[in-house]
């Protein structure tokens, strides 16, 4: 029903959970309301509530005119969608992807990390919905910042790929 304030959300908590991409995706919980298993699914930590959870979708499209009547028809190829986070925690989890391929006490150039990820959210109401990548996600770090004045934020981009029927996400959503 439309025009129903209950169909409004303010999203007060939210997750991202991550597994390693080169493995299989680890078993899902059966349900938004089941916990997540802690043994395969690991958690980036605090999240910066403000950025929430950007998404960017992007195609190229074509436009094609009839001669003396205009637009007729517009294609549309090469779909694309990015999500985006900022994690504030400095853990294993982030530093893994800011630095992969790193140790303790060596750093090496930084390259995508490739990781299945959760997106786990939760409203005011209780509601819980999350989105499970059906395909491994490419992530990077675009920028980083450390300053005097602010803590800082891992702002990560998460390229999120279709499998083979052009689904993204499994959904999971409480009642």
């Amino acid at each position: 029903m439309a025009r129903n304030p209950d169909n409004v959300n303010i999203w007060q908590d939210a997750r991202v959970w991550t597994a390693p991409g080169s493995a299989a995706r680890p078993t899902l919980p059966t349900d938004a309301d089941t916990a997540v298993l802690e043994t395969a699914w690991f958690e980036f930590g605090i999240l910066d509530g403000d950025a929430g959870f950007g998404e960017e979708r992007s195609m190229d499209e074509t436009e094609h005119f009839g001669w003396g009547i205009g637009l007729i028809k517009i294609g549309t190829k090469n779909f694309a969608l990015k999500r985006t986070l900022s994690a504030l925690e400095d853990n294993e989890i982030t530093r893994s992807v800011l630095w992969p391929g790193s140790t303790a006490s060596k750093l090496v150039m930084p390259k995508p990390v490739s990781l299945w990820l959760g997106f786990d959210t939760v409203s005011d109401t209780g509601k819980v919905e999350r989105l499970w990548t059906t395909r491994p996600s490419r992530l990077t770090v675009p920028n980083n910042n450390r300053n005097e004045s602010d803590i800082t934020k891992l702002e990560i981009t998460a390229n999120v790929f279709a499998n083979g029927l052009g689904e993204v996400f499994d959904r999971q959503v409480s009642e």
